[in-house]
């Protein structure tokens, strides 16, 4: 029973994408993100660090007081359930994204739909939208998320 446990939890870590901190700083370059003139790459490969740690298959669930699961985040980005996409786990909220949820959980390189999504939100919110941007990066020096990466 241990083995299978162990095989199950390897599996799904293999079949993980995490992408390095260049490899997403260049996918940015070349996106829409990149032409917001108040927020720069770093900011975006700062926020991706602290809201998943790059991986593409990021998936939290927040819950409430008796345990139940009120919404999830989702992706690279991990963008919310609350506001910007629905499932059939949470169907009925705003889905400002007009997207569903599991299109953010990309195993590789393609992160298309959370950048397509990433814009609405920036568009509507700014990058305070994102808790781990807000706390970590906003008018922190973070130049240092992009250095060494050649375009």
């Amino acid at each position: 029973m241990k083995i299978l446990i162990v095989l199950s939890v390897l599996l799904t870590l293999s079949s993980a994408k995490v992408l390095s901190r260049c490899e997403l700083a260049r996918i940015v370059k070349n996106s829409i993100l990149a032409e917001f003139p108040k927020y720069s790459v770093a900011d975006w490969v700062c926020m991706a660090r602290h809201e998943s740690r790059y991986n593409t298959l990021a998936k939290y669930f927040e819950r409430g007081n008796n345990g139940e699961i009120r919404s999830g985040d989702y992706g690279i980005f991990q963008i919310s359930s609350k506001w910007w996409c629905s499932d059939t786990m949470f169907p009925g909220g705003p889905n400002g994204c007009k997207m569903n949820c599991n299109l953010f959980l990309q195993d590789g390189a393609n992160i298309e739909a959370d950048i397509n999504c990433a814009a609405v939100i920036v568009n509507q919110q700014g990058m305070e939208a994102w808790k781990g941007w807000a706390e970590n990066c906003k008018g922190k020096w973070i130049d240092y998320y992009t250095y060494f990466c050649f375009w």
